[in-house]
């Protein structure tokens, strides 16, 4: 094309988009980029070819003939596409030896046991490998190709990783059961201003949830009192349950081992901290069978009753 237009697959199914929404600014929006930017891709595109796709005179706006004709090879070569790179896929599974596996160490102990017999059970040949590494160190390994997929929190730091979400969890105080505590809230529920002369154990610094526990303090005014910072949750649930301090945990970590029973769990009054964690991967690159297997067997689990 003499103008070079971009006729790359994956822009020209943004037209399908258009042509479904009816709207360029709720294409715009679905697809995350700025309407100005995606009706001069299809301005230019429109120039090229010589005709017009859409009918912008109509509210909403329809195809026009020439347009119908186009969207429909479109579909055709993006079902192509599709077909074309599943057959690639399974081939590629043919030959595939190793599967290495991102994920924190903070994490580790809760969804690995989860997982792998699953994956075991479907894939018994394949070499897994583990990697555990804080969440940005993750983020450079998947950029540099040094490990397949991350499991881990976002948001993400990096640009060019994708990601699918399998859990979203609610991070909760936890005390020791001493009933002191229950007099300090209210519906299950407690406020920092009432936390000032306790003793924190929190994750050490570099960990993710540090992070959003360091912005809920930050954000209100509240200095707490650290006791000791911990490299892992579960030396953080011992020591809490035995009464050295209070500290942080999520819904995962206390359904492992059925933790529950050992602490008083509150939420927070000034605000909750929430968190969601997905199968990351880096960008322009197609999971294989072994990888999606994974995704459905993670969004399978984290559906589930126990974890709702």
């Amino acid at each position: 094309y003499k103008n070079g237009v971009n006729m790359d697959l994956n822009k020209l199914g943004y037209l399908l988009v258009i042509s479904e929404e009816k709207s360029f600014s709720k294409a715009a929006k679905k697809l995350f980029i700025s309407q100005p930017s995606l009706s001069q891709y299809v301005s230019n595109l429109e120039t090229e070819l010589g005709i017009k796709i859409f009918d912008r005179n109509k509210y909403p706006i329809t195809l026009t003939s020439s347009g119908e004709v186009f969207i429909k090879n479109i579909k055709e070569m993006l079902n192509l596409k599709g077909k074309m790179l599943r057959e690639i896929n399974n081939y590629s599974i043919k030959n595939l030896n190793s599967l290495k596996i991102g994920i924190s160490p903070f994490r580790s102990p809760y969804i690995l046991p989860l997982i792998l017999p699953e994956i075991k059970k479907f894939y018994p040949n394949i070499k897994l490998i583990i990697i555990e590494k804080t969440a940005k160190e993750l983020e450079k390994l998947l950029e540099k190709e040094e490990i397949d997929i991350a499991l881990m929190s976002l948001p993400l730091t990096k640009k060019n990783l994708n990601f699918i979400k399998f859990y979203t969890e609610e991070t909760f105080l936890i005390t020791p059961k001493n009933d002191y505590y229950s007099t300090l809230s209210i519906k299950n529920e407690i406020s920092l201003k009432n936390l000032k002369t306790e003793s924190f154990i929190l994750p050490s610094k570099g960990i993710k949830i540090r992070e959003k526990i360091n912005s809920l303090f930050y954000n209100n005014h509240f200095f707490p009192q650290i006791y000791l910072e911990i490299e892992t949750q579960e030396t953080i649930l011992s020591l809490i349950k035995i009464g050295l301090g209070i500290g942080f945990t999520s819904n995962m970590s206390l359904i492992h081992k059925d933790w529950k029973n050992d602490f008083y769990i509150f939420s927070l009054k000034e605000e909750n901290i929430i968190r969601d964690f997905a199968i990351v991967y880096k960008k322009n690159r197609l999971l294989n069978e072994v990888e999606n297997t994974l995704v459905e067997i993670l969004l399978k689990i984290f559906k589930s009753e126990e974890f709702s």
